[in-house]
């Protein structure tokens, strides 16, 4: 296997023992204040807790510039990054570190209680708006923006033509729905490709019903209690539920999402023609894919678009160096940082700046045949609108769509029929005992 792994922001994982939380708010309007940085309070070392590459000169900038020394406190991936967060939070800020990573998927349940938190202050017109809501608890801005990751379906234009079904960026669009493209398009243009392909539509559905979620306004909790809806009765989900697993019945899938073992040599092995890709996922393929040609980015995705991923950096109030913290989250998530992330990991920024860049939009793959990835996915961030920004998501968000994803993982694996898999979410639901909204 061959994975360059930001799991945090591609497989929500949180653990079980997160799920049967009960849903809890914290009192107060936001995070206590840094104070001001200054020589007095300046700490010889810094520490950030991610679970990412760095871009070699970012780090090195900092130190230069203020003479102190930034020490990444590196994860292997976002599920062990939330853990030792939880673990924290929950003994008085024991083992953590200055600066925190934070995914957007397991954001609610980390600031559960703001007053754990430091109030950031506002950069105005630094971030698309929607970032800096996602960013913020009632008001009070407490992490500052990273990447988001509008959606896109990477295809290999290869194995279309060899299917007979599309040879271009075009033809593929008009192939899965056109401008009126639909998950259910999407499904059925799989379902014509494997009736003359010799290898699978998609690597898998699960990853594809995730992306689907995530353009839910509420498709587990509900936004005035933050309470879950009662799996049984929740109509949207159990609708896109059957609709993912009936392709999944049908054989459109390899089921192996990114993180499984299988994944890298997948690609190698030409097992499977799509992926749904949002724009930090396109050079993890472009390295796990490496040698294989064809591959490139459609410009048509489902429902007009989404979101899937992103990150924050936020500040700990327990932390003994909190104002440098504030000062160091600031220069991370500058737009100038921002051009640094996408050549180094491919994340699209959220600043508007960094947006804009030519050396974003201009900047021409080679792995995707010379497409420019910076304009595609901004053309796609832009259709996406502020749908970008997903929809409602609780403390017990990622908890929920893992055990939905998981069924859909069932129907993948062939270990149940797609009403089978459906019954046993709704089982494994009831189990977890939830207080549901009425």
């Amino acid at each position: 296997m061959k994975i360059t792994t930001r799991a945090g922001a591609v497989i929500a994982s949180a653990a079980l023992a997160a799920l049967a939380l009960s849903s809890c708010s914290g009192g107060g309007t936001g995070g206590s204040n840094a104070g001001e940085a200054t020589d007095e309070n300046k700490p010889d070392k810094l520490t950030v807790a991610a679970w990412m590459d760095f871009p070699p000169e970012l780090l090195a900038s900092f130190e230069d510039e203020y003479g102190i020394e930034v020490v990444v406190d590196s994860f292997p991936d976002g599920a062990s990054a939330q853990t030792v967060l939880r673990n924290g939070l929950s003994s008085g800020g024991a083992g953590l570190s200055d600066v925190h990573l934070i995914e957007l998927d397991w954001w609610t349940e980390m600031m559960a209680v703001p007053e754990d938190w430091v109030e950031l202050p506002e950069i105005p017109d630094r971030w698309v708006d929607w970032k800096v809501t996602q960013g913020s608890v009632d008001g009070v801005i407490t992490g500052y923006g990273t990447d988001i990751g509008p959606l896109g379906v990477a295809y290999n234009e290869e194995m279309m033509a060899a299917a007979g079904v599309a040879t271009d960026a075009d033809s593929f669009g008009e192939f899965i729905g056109g401008d009126a493209a639909s998950w259910q398009s999407f499904l059925d243009a799989g379902r014509e490709y494997v009736a003359t392909a010799d290898n699978y539509y998609i690597d898998s559905l699960s990853s594809a019903f995730q992306a689907a979620v995530n353009l839910l306004p509420d498709a587990f909790e509900d936004p005035e209690s933050g309470k879950p809806y009662n799996m049984a009765d929740n109509a949207q989900i159990e609708e896109l539920f059957m609709m993912f697993a009936e392709a999944a019945e049908d054989g459109i899938s390899a089921g192996i999402p990114i993180g499984h073992a299988d994944w890298g040599a997948g690609f190698q092995n030409r097992q499977w023609a799509t992926v749904v890709t949002p724009a930090w996922m396109a050079g993890i393929i472009a390295e796990n894919a490496a040698g294989v040609p064809g591959w490139r980015v459609s410009s048509t995705f489902p429902d007009g678009g989404g979101n899937w991923g992103g990150s924050f950096f936020s500040v700990p109030a327990t932390g003994e160096n909190t104002a440098w913290a504030v000062k160091l989250a600031d220069y991370l998530t500058s737009p100038e940082a921002a051009v640094q992330w996408f050549h180094t990991t491919g994340q699209f920024p959220s600043q508007l700046e960094a947006i804009a860049s030519p050396d974003i939009a201009e900047t021409e793959n080679e792995f995707f045949g010379g497409q420019r990835l910076g304009q595609i996915y901004g053309d796609l961030a832009a259709a996406a609108g502020d749908a970008a920004a997903g929809g409602y998501r609780g403390e017990n968000f990622a908890g929920i769509q893992t055990l939905v994803t998981d069924g859909i993982r069932l129907v993948e694996s062939g270990s149940a029929t797609a009403q089978e898999a459906w019954d046993s979410v709704v089982s494994e639901f009831d189990a977890l005992g939830f207080d549901t909204a009425d």
